[in-house]
């Protein structure tokens, strides 16, 4: 029986020698293929790795930028001066280093102009709004930290004038919104 199976598979006028080199031709192929197969794998895997190391180096390198800039944020937050009161109505217990900074920044500005701030209060339910005393006023200023520091310096000096030139004393000056201004 083995004998018909290899007669079938026999081609007319095909002879053993030639049935025996399309055997050893199919073995080299399966043979490259195995090899090409390897090769494919072996690329595969190097790829991966060089990802992996890669990624590694990159996580490293995030790692120490991060520890680089959180100890520089912690020595800016160290140098900014603030000298004015800071009256934290929420409790929050920590204000951030974005808002001392501006009210480092406004403080400055509103010396240049000739005033001297004395109390900043961030109020309740409010991340974006601050309640500024100045020395010498009865009016408090109300300020959003969305505008500049010299624009709302500016802002404050002109109420401040315009107020005087009335004898006006309200209870708080609204000047968050730019070129307006409002009193109570």
């Amino acid at each position: 029986m083995r004998g018909q199976n290899k007669m079938k598979r026999m081609r007319a006028g095909q002879t053993i020698v030639a049935e025996r080199e399309r055997a050893e031709s199919e073995s080299e192929r399966m043979q490259a293929r195995k090899k090409a197969h390897r090769k494919k794998t072996t690329s595969v895997v190097m790829a991966l790795l060089v990802m992996a190391i890669i990624g590694l180096v990159c996580y490293i390198a995030i790692k120490e930028f991060s520890e680089q800039h959180s100890q520089v944020s912690e020595k800016v937050a160290e140098d900014i001066r603030v000298n004015a009161q800071i009256v934290d109505e929420d409790n929050r217990g920590q204000i951030s280093v974005r808002i001392k900074e501006y009210i480092a920044q406004l403080e400055q500005d509103l010396q240049d102009l000739g005033y001297r701030v004395t109390k900043v209060t961030l109020p309740t339910s409010t991340s974006r709004e601050l309640y500024v005393d100045l020395d010498g006023q009865e009016t408090y200023f109300k300020i959003n930290t969305d505008r500049g520091t010299a624009v709302s310096a500016e802002d404050v000096k002109r109420m401040i004038k315009y107020l005087e030139e009335r004898d006006l004393h309200p209870e708080y000056v609204d000047v968050r919104v730019e070129g307006r201004a409002y009193y109570k």
